[in-house]
């Protein structure tokens, strides 16, 4: 099953960097984003009704924290920054690559710090080549 989510996750992340880098510069991207996100509420919220039912929705709201709200926020900050970032003409096969790898590691720094996660030989070796190509990749 994790091949699956997998899977689906890589289709969507190609599918998302694609159709943002086409969206129309003639279109208002908070308008653009705020139909998107119109329209991914009613899909969502459509799927809890058919699989929870009233009773079940009213415990599911109960158990949110602060987390669906960070995350809508956080949401809304990537949305808008990759949709600008293609406006800028920046190239959409570098995109996901620069912003994945400078995120990925400062998710290393916190994951060690943060989360006391452990790092072997072999995954320091692989941070050095990242960082190395993405000094390659992002050279003009």
């Amino acid at each position: 099953m994790v091949m699956v989510w997998l899977v689906t996750a890589i289709i969507a992340t190609v599918a998302y960097h694609l159709v943002l880098k086409v969206t129309p510069a003639a279109a208002n991207p908070l308008l653009s984003l705020a139909v998107t996100y119109a329209v991914v509420t009613v899909v969502f919220a459509g799927a809890c009704f058919a699989t929870l039912g009233v009773g079940a929705m009213r415990t599911s709201l109960q158990a949110l924290n602060w987390t669906a709200i960070a995350l809508a926020g956080v949401i809304v900050c990537l949305d808008f920054g990759f949709l600008m970032l293609y406006r800028t003409g920046f190239n959409v096969s570098l995109g996901q690559l620069v912003t994945q790898s400078v995120a990925t590691l400062a998710l290393l720094v916190i994951g060690v710090a943060y989360f006391r996660e452990r790092l072997s030989l072999a995954n320091v070796a692989g941070i050095l080549l990242c960082v190395v190509g993405l000094w390659l990749v992002s050279r003009r």
